[in-house]
């Protein structure tokens, strides 16, 4: 079991902003590694540089990647950029390459959010109770092939989104579930870069079952969550012949908004 800590873990090469990582094959869909986990490995490089100067600049508040080419499982290097450290937040830029560029990203860390009165957002979805919705698996006969990520995460589809698996989608292009990182470890805020992306394309929801590789993945954390499982909702913006807009939240066990994300995919049909 590949712990989410170990998996993302950044090691230092000697030159400032430079840091080489062993990619988990266990943070795959199907061959390909999770964009989510990927913009998680991006943003640990981030913080590590990042507090160096501003050791309280530790949570990922905005990370937006663009995906160039897949990497591989095994490793790779990363380099960071300091862009600008401000009182309030640092702006970094991170390049991953394995044989030449495979994503870009521009994070924005700061302080972590401290809940106030004043907050105002969203409140959670309801949703069948966790323990009547069964746990993905990471072997499917449906077309889908091998997904290993479901290993790693507990991700629990609410049976009232999953028509699509009986062949009767219900059209909106809507999927929610429970998401809980298998190994009981708490969630944290470069955790969350992972939950923001685990759900299926919310096109399945819509009879549209093919692949559909993320090309560009902003993803903004809110605040900390709690530990526990979260609640995580995904639905089409938009859906064209060959694109697709999507947007993603996740709440807490505490009820709270902790994050959103919106992502441009391509749709294989």
């Amino acid at each position: 079991m590949a712990e989410f800590e170990k998996a993302t873990r950044p090691e230092p090469e000697e030159e400032p902003g430079r840091y080489s990582v062993l990619l988990d094959e266990q943070w795959c869909i199907g061959p390909k590694l999770h964009g989510g986990y990927l913009l998680a490995v991006m943003a640990r490089a981030a913080r590590e540089t990042a507090v160096a100067g501003r050791p309280e600049h530790t949570c990922p508040q905005a990370v937006t990647g663009t995906f160039l080419r897949a990497p591989e499982p095994g490793p790779a290097t990363l380099g960071v950029t300091v862009l600008r450290t401000g009182r309030g937040a640092s702006q970094l830029r991170v390049h991953l390459d394995q044989g030449g560029p495979c994503v870009e990203a521009a994070c924005v860390l700061g302080p972590p959010a401290v809940p106030s009165a004043d907050d105002h957002e969203p409140a959670p979805p309801e949703l069948t109770p966790r323990d009547r919705c069964p746990r993905s698996p990471s072997t499917t006969d449906d077309g889908r092939g091998s997904l290993p990520l479901m290993d790693v995460v507990d991700t629990r589809l609410d049976p009232r989104t999953t028509g699509f698996l009986r062949g009767e989608p219900s059209g909106e292009g809507r999927i929610s579930g429970w998401a809980e990182l298998a190994t009981g470890e708490a969630w944290t805020t470069e955790g969350l870069l992972v939950s923001l992306d685990v759900l299926p394309p919310a096109t399945f929801d819509m009879g549209l079952a093919g692949w559909s590789p993320t090309m560009s993945l902003s993803a903004h954390v809110v605040a900390a969550p709690a530990p526990g499982p979260l609640r995580v909702t995904q639905w089409v913006e938009h859906a064209g012949v060959d694109r697709m807009h999507e947007t993603c939240r996740v709440w807490d066990p505490a009820g709270r908004l902790v994050g959103h994300a919106h992502q441009l995919a391509a749709i294989r049909r």
